[in-house]
């Protein structure tokens, strides 16, 4: 396992080294970190206290900001209360962000990274040949009927009746979320990217219109066996949205009475001056399990 870790290292910065994207190192420890309302922040016991970063995303996007060259990080990730199989407080994390890049741009980048690894590697745990695109709206629809993007929250609320965890006060987004994760991503065992996110989903990502009409979230997800492995953003890069949007993830944390973020400063100044680019998040421990065939993160670990 310590060499196959070693290797699939080897491979990631082989592919991007032949694309000439530069590989950036960012501080693990910032004055901000995720305002995310389902992000548990980690942090120093000091005055003033420091972050540990749940993704190198702001510190990277400030770099674009200031050198404007596509970048790859490979670096650890701090998520409180993330613990199980396939889950872990701190992980091993690959992001990166290509300027001008559209978002089915980034699509095809990604599937040739896992085509060059799957090659260089020639892993034990997947037999790899395409991976599919789909639209969430295609899955939900064939899943349950109904339009993600138009179906009200008490609809949806019926139909999650029997999830337990859900309780009464649930919003939109986690009532979808639920519903997602517990009754199609299960069956996603073969690599395949789901697009079109629901708009309420859209985090850092630009809004979208489809050729039905509905406003969606610009940003996709890569599962393989059942298994979240990236999450990828069209990015945002206009200020007034994005301090709008770090304003509804606070008031999201007041409500869950969860501490609120500050502003990150940096990000903010940054915006606006970056342009057209895409960026993704993939989870390299979980990369590995998939590829070694291993059930769990430990096993995928040195």
């Amino acid at each position: 396992m310590l060499a196959f870790r070693s290797d699939l290292a080897r491979a990631i910065r082989a592919y991007f080294h032949q694309e000439g994207v530069l590989e950036v190192v960012t501080p693990v420890l910032r004055d901000s970190g995720s305002s995310e309302a389902h992000l548990q922040n980690l942090m120093t016991n000091t005055s003033p206290p420091l972050y540990l970063q749940t993704s190198p995303e702001y510190a990277m996007k400030c770099l674009l900001g200031a050198h404007g060259a596509s970048i790859y990080q490979i670096c650890p990730a701090f998520r409180g209360g993330e613990t199980g199989s396939r889950h872990s407080v701190e992980f091993q994390m690959l992001e990166w962000y290509r300027l001008g890049y559209t978002l089915t741009e980034l699509m095809d980048d990604l599937v040739s990274l896992i085509e060059f690894i799957v090659e260089e590697l020639n892993p034990p745990g997947l037999e790899f040949n395409t991976i599919d695109r789909v639209s969430y709206h295609r899955l939900f629809e064939d899943r349950f009927g109904l339009n993600p993007h138009q179906a009200d929250l008490e609809t949806l609320k019926s139909l999650a009746k029997d999830l337990d965890h859900l309780g009464e006060d649930a919003g939109l987004s986690d009532v979808l979320d639920a519903l997602f994760s517990t009754h199609i991503e299960p069956g996603l065992e073969k690599p395949t990217i789901v697009y079109e996110y629901p708009a309420c989903q859209a985090a850092l990502a630009e809004l979208n219109s489809t050729l039905e009409g509905d406003t969606v979230a610009d940003r996709f997800e890569l599962y393989i066996g059942g298994i979240e492995l990236a999450n990828a953003y069209q990015e945002l890069d206009d200020v007034a949205e994005l301090k709008k949007r770090f304003a509804e993830n606070n008031r999201l944390r007041r409500e869950l009475a969860k501490p609120e973020v500050p502003d990150d400063a940096a990000l903010i100044a940054a915006t606006g001056q970056i342009g057209q680019y895409a960026g993704i998040a993939l989870g390299i421990d979980r990369l590995a399990m998939v590829l070694w065939g291993a059930d769990t993160l430990n096993e995928a670990r040195p």
